[in-house]
């Protein structure tokens, strides 16, 4: 009784894709005996042609584990190795077109869950990536099924998708909070998951990070009025995604004062551009005021400003 049994088990995972298959074939052996099963243009009519919705081949293709099925001595449809497998398909087969049909969904479901492994096998991607990069491959009707799969195999998930990033985004790029946010919910996280993960992103990291951005900011606007130059700081921390608490921490501890020597190289730099400028259209009076009210929007202390137009006049004068 027990060696029957046995018997019995090894049946159940016997694979045969040809009637009378001298060898038993499992999942194991399949691929190399899969070569012996694929027919050649010579077996042609090797099947009873009396038989209908028979299957006369099964060829492989170019493509790794992907197969066409003749049905009749003419091409039916293309099938997966898995598809092979699982429902035993053989050379004198007969398919009814219901299960034909069946078949061919289910081949475009393995396609589908094929292309959204292969999209995930670059990295992490939100539930909405994966399901805006079926529907852009045509998979739009496969989509929920295959996605609720990928959750269940936890291949997808979104609250560590959020959390991926968030990291990413603070450490790499130094982005701010809120721009993070904007981002995450672009790739469909909800609110509760987004507010979640923004605990991977402390408040010293954040204001690390915009104090970082400040410096390298307060560099480039060396020949800008400490005033433009501390606005244009703010801006650029604001068009990062910092908070203005964060910011006004930031410049309250940034090294935002100027000597009056640095104040005024700065001045005669941007005072020059606007001489010029204006030199071309004005002259006398006109000219003169014309460079003042630029260099006052600029921010400027109007002692500062004074020297230079002194400075100027005296060498129209010259």
């Amino acid at each position: 009784m027990e060696h029957s049994n046995k018997e019995n088990e090894q049946n159940d995972q016997l694979i045969r894709l040809e009637p009378n298959q001298p060898v038993n074939l499992t999942k194991d052996n399949l691929s190399e005996h899969l070569k012996k099963v694929v027919n050649t243009d010579s077996e042609k009519g090797s099947i009873d042609p009396d038989k209908k919705n028979t299957i006369t081949s099964i060829q492989a293709q170019k493509r790794k584990g992907r197969y066409n099925i003749f049905i009749n001595d003419k091409y039916a449809f293309p099938v997966d190795e898995e598809l092979i497998i699982t429902h035993m398909l053989h050379k004198g087969k007969v398919l009814t077109p219901e299960f034909q049909e069946q078949l061919q969904v289910e081949d475009v479901y393995r396609k589908a869950y094929q292309r959204a492994l292969n999209y995930l096998s670059y990295g992490l991607r939100s539930e909405k990536e994966v399901r805006d990069d079926l529907k852009d491959k045509e998979f739009e009707e496969q989509a929920d099924e295959v996605v609720e799969r990928l959750i269940d195999q936890k291949l997808i998930n979104d609250l560590e998708y959020a959390k991926s990033y968030v990291r990413t985004a603070a450490n790499l790029n130094s982005k701010g909070p809120s721009n993070i946010k904007h981002e995450l919910s672009k790739r469909g996280i909800n609110k509760e998951q987004i507010e979640v993960a923004m605990y991977e992103y402390s408040f010293e990291d954040q204001f690390a990070n915009a104090m970082s951005l400040a410096e390298k900011s307060w560099k480039k606007s060396r020949l800008k009025s400490q005033r433009e130059a501390v606005q244009k700081t703010k801006q650029f921390l604001m068009q990062k995604g910092y908070s203005m608490d964060i910011i006004q921490e930031v410049i309250s501890e940034l090294d935002t004062e100027k000597t009056e020597d640095e104040e005024y190289e700065a001045l005669a730099k941007q005072g020059e551009q606007a001489w010029r400028r204006y030199s071309s259209k004005f002259s006398d009076y006109k000219l003169i005021q014309k460079t003042k009210s630029s260099l006052y929007q600029k921010g400027y202390p109007s002692e500062l400003i004074n020297k230079f137009i002194e400075m100027k006049e005296e060498e129209t004068n010259e």
